[in-house]
């Protein structure tokens, strides 16, 4: 009977060892896999961070972009007009020899064109020279438009460009402003003007002066425009008050040049 009370005794101590031991052995395992479920936690997080570094930069950049914006430059910045400007345009007048016959009188045109040509070629030319030139021209406004006595802005320009041929190019402004004169003029490019002679108020004409005029318009400064006159030996930079220049600008016209539109003929390289 004690024998058997011994393997009873012996066989509960065996069990409880195992117990015992099979208790530890799931404590260590658990113990060591709660480090690894932290471990994957951190590693995690620390891969998402940049992400969230990388937007904040990008919202700095889009901040920086929108409030303190890089000016961008005037493609077309505007150049002001100089205050005054004056063309060195050789002065003959319609008569260079001082003969103030019918056809001198009549070759205001003619004279125009010449004074300003011969600015843009670089010549000069003696008073005889200029004379006979203007009869080539007065032949040629015959030949060319029928007429050589007081010609349209249209068919001047025509004289123009079969006179000089393709060495000046030339081109009509309607309804010119005085900002269009003095742009012009800055250019290097002289202009000629018709007007209703009777009413600019030359004292050099002689009474009661032409009814159609045309003259070079060189230069101009504050209220003036600087002039070659070619109706008048003293018209060498005769000033001319920008206002009488634009009220009294007329295209021929035979019924009444006050009803003559206004236009102006720009000559250029």
């Amino acid at each position: 009977m004690k024998q058997f009370f011994k393997i009873i005794i012996i066989i509960t101590l065996i069990s409880g060892a195992i117990s015992l031991t099979e208790f530890f052995f799931f404590q260590k395992k658990n113990s060591q896999s709660k480090p690894s479920t932290q471990t994957n936690i951190s590693q995690a997080q620390k891969e998402n961070s940049p992400v969230i570094a990388t937007d904040a930069a990008a919202t700095k950049n889009s901040s920086q972009t929108i409030t303190d914006p890089t000016p961008t430059p005037d493609p077309n910045p505007i150049n002001p007009l100089p205050a005054k400007f004056l063309l060195r345009v050789p002065f003959y007048s319609q008569a260079p020899l001082g003969k103030w016959d019918a056809i001198h009188e009549e070759m205001c045109e003619e004279a125009s064109l010449l004074n300003a040509g011969l600015y843009l070629q670089n010549k000069k030319l003696s008073a005889e020279e200029y004379d006979r030139e203007l009869f080539k021209l007065r032949d040629l406004g015959e030949k060319t438009v029928g007429t050589w006595v007081s010609t349209t802005v249209a068919d001047t320009k025509k004289l123009s460009d079969t006179y000089f041929r393709e060495s000046i190019k030339s081109k009509i402004i309607d309804n010119p402003t005085i900002e269009d004169i003095e742009t012009e003029i800055a250019a290097g490019n002289p202009v000629i003007v018709p007007l209703a002679g009777r009413e600019i108020g030359n004292p050099n004409f002689t009474p009661p002066g032409p009814i159609y005029h045309m003259l070079v318009v060189k230069g101009y400064d504050a209220q003036n425009f600087i002039t070659n006159d070619v109706g008048t030996r003293k018209g060498d930079s005769y000033a001319y008050s920008k206002n009488v220049i634009m009220k009294n600008m007329h295209d021929w016209n035979a019924q009444d040049i006050h009803y003559g539109a206004k236009k102006m003929l720009v000559l250029s390289k």
